[in-house]
């Protein structure tokens, strides 16, 4: 941890001290953290959330996300419209179908989109179709536009070599479905947190892919082997080995902190989306054990010659039947309603340390130019000195340096409004997910109880035929 004087000395921290200062960067509701407090360990840092979510229709629509409203912000990186704030603003991905045969088959995603009071938007309603490649390709444009400001960019669903299997091979229908079912909820999710931001919501891109019937260009760069791809892994290859040549010592405690516990958080996230994928899993195989179970009763009841004994048997086989149907349908529920979600927060966190690294680029950057700056001053040096006078190089130096040193105050400049971007998506990210996560474990307790309610009648109408065996 810095020292008051080592932060206030620091190149670029004191230039955000203003921000630091503040009482509470993540308002008045917060009463676990002061950030101002030197003597907060990063492990007590909690993040805020304030988006809410819907409750689940059917089986192929996702859950919805209510819109979310914030505050102005004198920011130009990541402040918001100064519209009014849209009535209604809503994106359903309410159904799908197979196009195609074998490996030109694809699968194609009915959007429904219900908008009010959105500047660019002139009807009400919506109805497009567009491929997994589209979702995609809106990603990369969005990515491009919106990263190098410090906006966190939600991640769509990643490519499965088994879902692309299914889609393409096999002649199965229920297995193209699941297919389809799944994705699509992940993708409502993915289109609904993306028109939650206030920039995302007006881009002119957004609106076109939801508003335009045709079809949009094929996305060329959405392919895992594609040039766009390949360039991506050596960018990826070439971070990874910038940030071991060239550490940045970071010098704000308050991105020190947020990161610490951003790290904690994703690593708490994935431990618990592990157990909740263990837990989907133990309830469809209990859901098949009970199938299995009812079966056998039904043959064992056929056989029992103790009329009373068979008619109870034969309860039991409904009622283990009927928990087994109630099982199936808890599964569905673990699933949707907790498992992917905690997936989901885990891609956000993956395009929050995204926003951190393109931070981290500036600061190389701008550091950069101040070495360039020193070596060219350097050379201007040596060349007046041995030379005793200015000469062609001598002037042609003083040129470069004043172009140096006006892009290196640019990039410092960016920096700066970098850091401040990335403090109020921050604040955002800490106000959604804190909502988030109070209204999925509600929601999900509250159909537990609503389970364990089934299950209890269940039994119940089994009594009695259980108490009238006659031994």
């Amino acid at each position: 941890m810095l020292s008051e004087e080592e932060f206030q000395s620091n190149s670029y921290a004191g230039r955000t001290g203003a921000v630091l200062n503040q009482p509470n960067i993540f308002g008045d509701d917060c009463d676990e953290i002061n950030l101002a407090n030197d003597d907060t360990p990063p492990s007590k840092l909690r993040l805020h959330s304030n988006q809410s979510e819907t409750e689940h229709r059917e089986i192929n629509s996702i859950d919805d996300h209510d819109k979310y409203i914030e505050p102005q912000s004198v920011n130009r990186y990541a402040q918001i419209s100064p519209e009014p704030t849209p009535n209604s603003f809503k994106v359903q991905v309410c159904d799908f179908e197979k196009r195609g045969d074998g490996m030109n088959a694809f699968i194609v995603y009915k959007i429904q989109t219900t908008v009010d009071g959105v500047v660019g938007y002139t009807k009400h309603q919506y109805e497009t179709w567009r491929r997994f490649s589209d979702f995609l390709g809106l990603h990369e444009k969005m990515v491009e536009k919106y990263l190098a400001k410090g906006v966190v960019i939600p991640i769509p669903p990643e490519k499965s070599i088994s879902a692309l299997t299914k889609t393409k091979t096999n002649s199965d229908p229920a297995m193209s479905r699941d297919v389809g079912i799944q994705r699509a909820r992940q993708l409502e999710r993915y289109i609904s947190r993306l028109i939650q931001h206030p920039r995302m919501r007006n881009d002119c891109d957004v609106r076109d892919f939801l508003t335009i019937e045709s079809h949009l260009p094929r996305s060329v760069q959405t392919s895992t082997l594609s040039t766009s791809g390949v360039k991506k892994i050596f960018k990826n290859f070439q971070v990874v080995i910038s940030k071991m040549t060239f550490h940045m010592e970071e010098g704000d405690r308050w991105f020190e902190q947020v990161q610490s516990q951003v790290e904690e958080l994703d690593e708490a996230l994935r431990k618990l989306y592990s157990v909740t994928e263990s837990l989907v899993s133990s309830r469809r195989d209990m859901t098949v054990s009970g199938e299995q179970l009812g079966k056998a009763l039904s043959l064992l009841a056929a056989c029992e010659e103790s009329t009373s004994l068979s008619r109870a048997l034969s309860g039991l086989t409904d009622a283990v039947e009927n928990v087994s149907l109630i099982w199936g349908k808890q599964t569905d529920i673990d699933n949707i309603k907790f498992s992917e979600i905690i997936h989901e927060y885990i891609l956000l966190i993956t395009a929050l340390k995204e926003v951190f690294a393109e931070r981290v680029r500036a600061w190389q950057q701008w550091q950069d130019a101040q070495q360039s700056l020193a070596k060219k001053r350097d050379q201007k040096t040596k060349i007046d000195l041995s030379t005793g006078g200015r000469n062609e190089r001598s002037d042609q130096l003083k040129v470069e340096i004043e172009e140096t040193v006006q892009k290196m105050d640019q990039l410092e400049q960016h920096f700066g409004e970098l850091s401040k971007a990335i403090r109020e998506e921050v604040a955002r990210f800490d106000s959604d997910r804190k909502q988030d996560m109070k209204n999925m474990l509600v929601e999900y307790m509250e159909s537990m109880i609503n389970t364990q309610t089934e299950l209890l009648q269940v039994w119940e109408k089994f009594e009695p035929q259980a108490r009238n065996i006659q031994v």
